[in-house]
């Protein structure tokens, strides 16, 4: 799972397989300026729009190294509701303590439990033992 595209390019939404799950990344990984981590969000918003709104999907969102303004927050709470029918069960990667109030704040609002972790393996780990 290297090879991160720079900015909020295309391909920061896909599929990923762990443990025999199909999990949708969410790669906001690095995302330093609003309109990158903007687009990212349109991105993986409309990825997850095209599937089935039938609660089967796993997500696992990477923010390691990502700077957050109340723009990007907003654009990624309404993300959240919006997904809340498409997931069962949804991962959070975070290296900061301010993303993880972000994070509590956002799983609040959206009525969604949001796991968090330190590193993508553990979350890809919990992800696949989901049922």
């Amino acid at each position: 799972m290297s090879g991160q595209p720079a900015g909020g390019g295309p391909g920061r939404t896909r599929f990923v397989e762990h443990g025999g799950k199909r999990i949708i990344l969410l790669d906001f990984s690095g995302l330093q300026e609003t309109e990158h981590g903007l687009a990212a969000v349109a991105e993986a918003r409309a990825f997850i729009g095209r599937l089935a709104p039938d609660g089967s999907h796993y997500t696992l969102t990477d923010t390691t190294g990502t700077r957050y303004d109340r723009k990007t927050i907003d654009a990624v709470k309404e993300m959240t509701v919006h997904n809340r029918p498409y997931v069962r069960a949804a991962a959070v990667v975070s290296d900061s303590s301010l993303h993880r109030a972000a994070i509590a704040m956002i799983a609040l609002f959206s009525k969604r439990r949001l796991e968090v972790f330190d590193t993508r393996e553990r979350a890809l780990d919990w992800l696949a033992t989901q049922g």
